[in-house]
């Protein structure tokens, strides 16, 4: 009986120890770790936003082979959905709840737990800030798990950081030497686009045979490889995370619809280098281009940059896919 009086009293101490423990430990957490990574943002944006390609580079799917995940939702971007089932049985779940080119929210699904995961995206001169964190709150009887918590994660951020970096500068890439042209005035017409990442190329596809339909309907003659014209970066994407730009042909005549704008270029000189490799890396040819006007007193017209799409990427290797990309200088 003595016994089973000391077992409770002892029960009981270290329960009020336990409570009175946590009455002064805040149940809130946030940490978060950087990585500088050089390319782009929107190259960063692109592999974050496509829950898809998260296998590639997050630690989670290296740490456990048999992992079972199943994806729902949108393709990418606010509404894309994963869930997994761990090789332990295990569950979890992640959803885009915010994205923008600024930075993403996510939330995550642990059953009693529901914490969120935050990123943002930083253009500085070698390419990419990116800073990856998560927040959130503990039960309160978990709440000493606070004290802890920044070591047991932070681990697994700082690896699939690393993994995010050695993945995105690994997409091929490679620019030739910058040339000052005659560019001479030309007509084009032009479909604007709005899509998300992941859908660019499908949208381009579907776009430029809409324009080559309406040069057959219209007996125009193109003059030039398709191409797309995206502006300022600044106005590349929609509030909503969404991608514009336009996809265009040069012709011999300027005739369009309703749909279908037409345009010309300016006859004037012209900034062009040839970016090889990857299409979503040709930002970095943007920035050999513009490095070379600074350097040189140039001015270039953001809002009269081209990309010519010169080669038929099914047919060379990743590496060799040619985009010409030009731009407009002011007199």
């Amino acid at each position: 009986m003595k016994a089973g009086k000391q077992i409770l009293k002892w029960t009981l101490i270290t329960i009020i120890s336990f409570t009175t423990f946590n009455l002064f430990i805040s149940s809130d957490y946030e940490f978060e770790r950087s990585i500088e990574i050089n390319v782009p943002p929107h190259v960063v944006y692109e592999q974050v936003t496509n829950l898809k390609t998260w296998q590639n580079w997050a630690v989670w799917w290296k740490q456990d082979t048999a992992m079972i995940t199943t994806f729902s939702g949108e393709n990418t971007g606010v509404g894309a959905r994963m869930d997994w089932v761990g090789s332990d049985g295990k569950q979890g779940g992640l959803e885009i709840v915010s994205c923008s080119f600024e930075g993403m929210e996510t939330k995550l699904d642990f059953g009693s737990m529901s914490p969120t995961g935050v990123w943002r995206f930083e253009t500085i001169e070698s390419g990419t800030k990116v800073s990856w964190g998560m927040k959130g709150e503990m039960p309160f009887f978990m709440s000493f798990m606070t004290l802890f918590f920044d070591k047991m994660a932070g681990p697994d951020f700082e690896n699939g950081l690393l993994g995010l970096k050695e993945y995105c500068e690994k997409i091929p890439s490679r620019s030739s030497e910058v040339e000052i042209v005659d560019w001479p005035e030309q007509n084009y017409i032009l479909l604007h686009v709005e899509c998300s990442m992941a859908d660019i190329g499908n949208a381009m596809g579907t776009s430029i045979g809409k324009l080559f339909a309406h040069v057959g309907a219209n007996n125009l003659q193109c003059i030039s490889a398709p191409f797309s014209m995206w502006g300022d970066m600044e106005n590349t994407f929609t509030a909503d995370g969404l991608v514009q730009f336009e996809v265009g042909v040069m012709v011999n005549e300027a005739v369009g619809n309703d749909e279908i704008k037409v345009g010309k270029t300016t006859s004037t000189r012209a900034l062009q280098a040839i970016h090889y490799g990857a299409y979503q890396m040709s930002g970095t040819t943007y920035k050999v281009l513009e490095d070379y006007a600074k350097e040189n007193d140039l001015t270039v017209t953001m809002s009269k940059s081209y990309e010519f799409y010169t080669n038929d990427p099914t047919l060379v290797a990743p590496e060799d896919i040619e985009t010409l990309v030009v731009f407009e200088m002011s007199e």
